[in-house]
């Protein structure tokens, strides 16, 4: 969204990114000559030039190449920028309340391991503590004490003895009404008493099946 479509809250916050970005180009870029001294002048001009969140997203990404590796920690702003504009309908940024951010922050949990929260919420207290130090904001976000569940653990590849067992009663009791119903039953206890693979399963037809008095056999070509 172009800088001047932005409400006047959101350019707050969109130029209060920008200044926080400015001076941590500073303080997190060591200087050792006058070259050092002149990339971050010229890195500082470049900031001011962005004039909206997608050039100063592009931005991050060039230095952070070019080995600038601090600018990661405005991801997670980049994200709140997001979810502020998307979300929340402030007259002014400064009427923002911790709750509002503690619920962007759970909300940004539900897809996220709990290691990369703890760096979200590690930036999002340093940003708001700059503005806070650097400009005359008095939010004072503590941002602590937050427990974020982990993230869902993806199902077992296979089951258990245990599990296998309960699953193999209950297909066996179970009474299919329709031809599809068999077929799908059939597919698999195959699977599991005759320890065939999927795509073997599938390729059966009537001729690999083999009457054997009270038994049936099944011709598996290779």
């Amino acid at each position: 969204m172009p800088h001047n479509k932005l409400t006047k809250s959101q350019r707050e916050l969109f130029c209060n990114l920008k200044a926080f970005l400015y001076t941590k180009a500073k303080n997190f870029t060591p200087i050792q000559d006058v070259k050092d001294m002149a990339l971050i002048l010229d890195t500082q001009d470049k900031i001011l030039k962005c004039h909206n969140i997608e050039q100063l997203k592009q931005l991050c990404h060039i230095l952070y190449n070019q080995g600038i590796k601090h600018t990661i920690m405005m991801q997670g702003l980049f994200l709140f920028f997001n979810y502020f504009k998307d979300n929340l309908k402030l007259r002014s940024f400064r009427m923002l309340s911790e709750e509002q951010v503690i619920n962007f922050l759970f909300e940004l949990a539900q897809n996220r391991k709990p290691s990369s929260m703890a760096k979200y919420v590690m930036y999002l207290r340093q940003f708001f503590d700059y503005l806070d130090r650097k400009r005359r904001y008095s939010f004072d976000f503590t941002l602590k004490n937050l427990a974020f569940a982990k993230t869902k653990e993806s199902l077992p590849r296979h089951l258990n003895d245990k599990d296998l067992k309960s699953f193999l009663k209950t297909l066996l009791d179970y009474k299919p009404a329709t031809s599809f119903e068999k077929r799908n039953k059939c597919i698999l206890l195959i699977v599991i008493l005759g320890g065939l693979r999927k795509c073997e399963v599938l390729n059966i037809e009537l001729k690999h099946i083999q009457v054997e008095e009270q038994n049936y056999s099944i011709l598996i070509l290779r």
